[in-house]
């Protein structure tokens, strides 16, 4: 049996880890497939440098080479060995988080940075079979955020990240499918599982 990666994308605050761990349940529940839920950053020491360097005032060019060494990790011991195996990953952020807010980071620094970003992956990711994008305003999601602020968790800068997710989802239609999450976690999860299902033919 074929594995499948999905991701769930969306600015702080859209609700995506509780959506992965609702949505897991569901697959689960009515496929009997094995799950695996990961997230980016990962548990891993690279994960936890990751996670170091969003607390710190890190070049953002350093930054993104962080993010990518964690990511590479991801694939190599998680992503792909899971795939082999047929089973069904969903994954709290990948590569589209990446491109979305690495390259608002960058945007004053390289030209074009999504591209950048993407050409500098294209050798060490897989892309993955769905992605979900939770749609919400930036000023909703910081409502949102109870815990104390790190630099990429203010509503200007969630703006120019929604633009880049928006940008993103654009050229890729058949991959992304967009979900309102400015509703109840259960309406969420109903709405992605039943899309996702039809997409996927789950």
């Amino acid at each position: 049996m074929k594995g499948i990666l999905i991701t769930v994308e969306g600015i702080d605050g859209s609700g995506k880890s509780s959506l992965v761990k609702k949505l897991g349940k569901r697959i689960n529940q009515e496929t009997s497939r094995q799950i695996v839920l990961t997230k980016e950053p990962t548990e891993s020491w690279l994960g936890d440098a990751v996670r170091e360097g969003l607390n710190r005032e890190v070049d953002p060019l350093s930054e993104a080479f962080l993010f990518t060494a964690d990511h590479i990790h991801h694939i190599r011991e998680t992503i792909q060995p899971a795939l082999n195996e047929g089973k069904i990953i969903i994954s709290d952020r990948y590569s589209d988080s990446f491109y979305a807010y690495q390259g608002t980071t960058l945007q004053n620094e390289i030209e074009k940075p999504v591209e950048y970003l993407k050409n500098l992956r294209k050798n060490f990711t897989i892309i993955p079979d769905a992605t979900i994008l939770l749609d919400i305003d930036p000023e909703t999601s910081v409502k949102r955020l109870k815990h104390e602020q790190i630099k990429f968790e203010n509503e200007e800068f969630l703006n120019k990240v929604t633009e880049k997710y928006n940008q993103i989802a654009e050229k890729e239609k058949n991959r992304f499918i967009r979900v309102n999450s400015d509703q109840e976690i259960d309406q969420i999860t109903e709405q992605t599982y039943n899309k996702i299902k039809n997409k996927l033919d789950l």
